[in-house]
């Protein structure tokens, strides 16, 4: 199968001597944020799993990294509900980690990409567990990315955190009692933040705290805004909120509820 073309189920050949398989980050968005590491993994692939919003589509992450692929490389994509169900979700892992099994079982190298770095909450690090429990001794191996916070930190110009400085990154929803986190930690990231803009302008105000939300970091479109308000109702998936204790405010003592 040439370069461009994908399907969800790739041919099972048999008999052949395993090759690796790689979890690649493929960074936030710019193609230009790939690691050298990754192109290289990318050039030689003889095989790549993409992560797509519904069956047989396209990906943000297989955009990134489909220059880099060679003639030949086989493009398949790889469909995971967007869904709580524990056993739902294993089974969608337990499949990709099959595919890419079949895909590297023709003594060819067999890439999964994923957005920003893979092993920081990425869909990877399931895939990697399902791996080990399927097939043991497989060679597999983790070629990290840069973040979507780093980029988020460059394009605002301003360090996720300095000195020793403790840093906080909440992955979803934030808590109800969010101001609380400023008193573990003077820098916050909350990712995957566009559904709850309304509630973290709240908690800015209430703690004096400086407050800068990135949507699309990296990517076409790219934009910031302190007025986390402006964007409430867009409700943006890519979007990122970095949150740092106002400079001189001294931590507060956790609540009650902070503690529990």
């Amino acid at each position: 199968m040439s370069r461009g073309q994908e399907t969800g189920r790739p041919d099972d050949p048999r008999g052949a001597t395993p090759g690796v398989i790689y979890g690649v980050g493929v960074g936030p968005g710019d193609p230009g944020l790939l690691t050298v590491r990754a192109v290289d993994v990318l050039r030689e692939a003889g095989a790549v799993l993409a992560p797509a919003p519904r069956r047989g589509g396209d990906s943000l992450a297989l955009s990134i990294a489909r220059p880099h692929l060679p003639e030949g490389c086989d493009v398949h994509t790889a469909h995971f509900p967007m869904t709580e169900d524990p056993a739902v979700l294993r089974s969608a892992w337990e499949e990709a980690a099959a595919t890419l099994l079949r895909l590297a079982a023709a003594d060819r190298s067999a890439a999964f990409i994923t957005l920003g770095d893979a092993m920081l909450y990425s869909t990877w690090s399931y895939l990697l567990a399902a791996l080990r429990r399927l097939s043991p001794g497989a060679d597999v191996r983790t070629v990290p990315g840069v973040t979507a916070m780093a980029a988020c930190a460059a394009a605002v110009g301003r360090p996720l955190a300095e000195g020793r400085e403790p840093l906080l990154v909440w992955p979803d929803e934030p808590p109800e009692d969010a101001g609380a986190l400023l008193q573990w930690a003077p820098n916050v990231v909350f990712m995957k933040s566009g559904r709850h803009l309304d509630a973290l302008a709240d908690v800015a105000e209430r703690a004096g705290a400086d407050v800068v939300a990135v949507r699309r970091a990296s990517q076409a479109g790219e934009s910031v805004t302190v007025d986390l308000r402006a964007w409430a109702g867009d409700r943006e998936y890519f979007t990122t909120v970095l949150m740092h204790r106002a400079a001189g405010a001294p931590p507060a003592a956790p609540s009650e509820e902070a503690r529990s």
